[in-house]
């Protein structure tokens, strides 16, 4: 896709973003992080953030969306989730979805910069744990390891897959407001760190290249 060509022309952001991460990296592939002390802290860690619940049903009433298209489905949640402080919502192709619940079942650890500016990228470490995802500033993760509160934390919904065509994912992340984050996320920067995970993951030619040991 146009989308992951241009990913791969800027892999060279990637390369120093591993490089920087190699000691990080290297020793958690090797562990079983399901059973992690890490990753079994993650819902832990995340209230920091006030996580999403954990089913579309302590989101929103299910059955009022069911009576929806799809299309009015992305608008609903595009427009519930607008102006909300530290709050994003995003869609998902049910292959796109499929293809990161699966691989991220056997690559639960990925570590990924997010371009902020053209001369600036901040890397993080994302885990997964269906049905969250956390990405947590690399630094953090090297000082204090589960202790670390992500920068942001995302919930997956497949619920409406099979009757829409379409899953739904919620994130909480550190905002400008939150009193003494070092890092913080704008809205725009937390959907495309979102949007860029699901790309690594669901495009065939980035997760061998990148995500995959």
């Amino acid at each position: 896709s146009r989308s992951a060509q241009r990913v791969m022309r800027g892999s060279s952001a990637l390369r120093a973003a591993w490089r920087s991460a190699r000691g990080i990296d290297g020793a958690v592939r090797g562990r079983d992080l399901a059973s992690s002390p890490h990753v079994l802290s993650l819902a832990r860690r995340m209230s920091a953030l006030i996580p999403p619940g954990k089913s579309l049903g302590e989101v929103t009433h299910v059955e009022l969306l069911e009576k929806e298209d799809a299309d009015a489905i992305e608008g609903i949640w595009r427009e519930y989730h607008e102006g909300k402080e530290g709050k994003i919502g995003v869609t998902v192709d049910p292959n796109a979805y499929a293809r990161f619940r699966d691989r991220s079942t056997t690559c639960p650890m990925f570590v990924m910069p997010l371009h902020k500016s053209p001369s600036q990228f901040l890397t993080l470490v994302a885990q997964t744990k269906m049905p969250y995802a956390s990405f947590t500033a690399i630094d953090d993760f090297r000082k204090l390891q589960e202790a670390a509160t992500p920068m942001l934390a995302a919930a997956h919904y497949p619920e409406l897959v099979e009757s829409k065509k379409l899953a739904l994912v919620q994130a909480t992340h550190v905002h400008a407001g939150v009193a003494g984050a070092a890092e913080h996320l704008t809205s725009q920067e937390a959907t495309r760190l979102v949007r860029l995970c699901h790309m690594f993951y669901a495009d065939d030619a980035l997760f061998e290249k990148f995500v995959k040991p």
